[in-house]
């Protein structure tokens, strides 16, 4: 009797460590699968987020797109310069400071965004050697305004302005053979005559150089409509955008490197 107790109590102790056992594989299995699904699922929202950061690019020259692309995949930021005279302001309501901001948070970290401003002609920006400004900030995408309203008002030649767009692309490329340089002009006037000669060939320029040109004047008033003074203030011998100038250049810029 005792005997079949003690095997009673064997087999006993068994059946527990059986089932005990299957319980444990089954947690365990249970905490492997969840582990799994988690490490799968985390990829796919990074996944994403980046294919909705590059439809931002669409309006990008194919080059800067596939640029800002690399740079996301090797966790770098892409940095975008904005360079040109004081016609891009200072302060909360300025173009450049709306589209820095603008760009910084639709693209996060992803971006970063440098301005660049001079009260130069582009003779002079050329003669006290500014170029090295642009390379300290190492950019993958600038963008120019090449001071063609200071270079009327000083009577420099487009030749010279010309000249100086050529020397910032090959100075940025030479640093960065993938740098992509863009070409916008200064504010436009009311009623000028030889101003908007000048901007035509700057026009010209980018055309014959494969160089996109952001045509924001496209979105002013007619330079012979006198609602363009609405748009303007004159300072001593300069004339920039007032606020409602600085924002309607803000916006063209902004739909064009955040595209919807």
């Amino acid at each position: 009797m005792k005997k079949f107790l003690v095997t009673l109590l064997a087999i006993g102790c068994l059946a527990i460590l059986i089932v005990g056992y299957k319980h444990w594989k089954e947690k365990t299995f249970v905490a492997a699968e969840i582990k799994k699904q988690e490490i799968v699922i985390e990829p796919e929202e990074t996944k994403v987020a980046s294919e909705t950061d590059l439809d931002l690019t669409s309006n990008w020259p194919t080059q800067a797109q596939e640029n800002y692309q690399s740079a996301v995949e090797e966790g770098q930021a892409f940095t975008i310069l904005l360079v040109g005279s004081t016609a891009l302001g200072t302060g909360e309501t300025a173009w450049s400071t709306m589209v820095k901001n603008e760009l910084e948070q639709a693209y996060g970290e992803t971006v970063h965004v440098s301005v660049k401003q001079y009260d130069l002609t582009s003779k002079q920006f050329s003669s006290e050697d500014k170029i090295e400004d642009l390379l300290a900030e190492q950019p993958d995408l600038t963008l120019l305004e090449p001071f063609t309203l200071n270079d009327n008002n000083s009577s420099v030649p487009v030749s010279s302005s010309q000249k100086l767009i050529d020397e910032v692309g090959s100075s940025l490329a030479e640093q960065n053979p993938e740098h992509v340089l863009l070409l916008q002009p200064t504010n436009p006037l009311y009623n000028a005559r030889n101003y908007p000669v000048q901007v035509d060939e700057l026009a010209a320029y980018a055309e014959e150089n494969d160089l996109v040109y952001l045509d924001h004047w496209t979105e002013w008033p007619d330079q012979e409509d006198e609602a363009m003074n609405d748009f303007l203030v004159t300072e001593g011998n300069h004339t920039y955008p007032n606020e409602k100038g600085h924002q309607v250049w803000a916006e063209f810029l902004i739909d064009y490197f955040i595209s919807n």
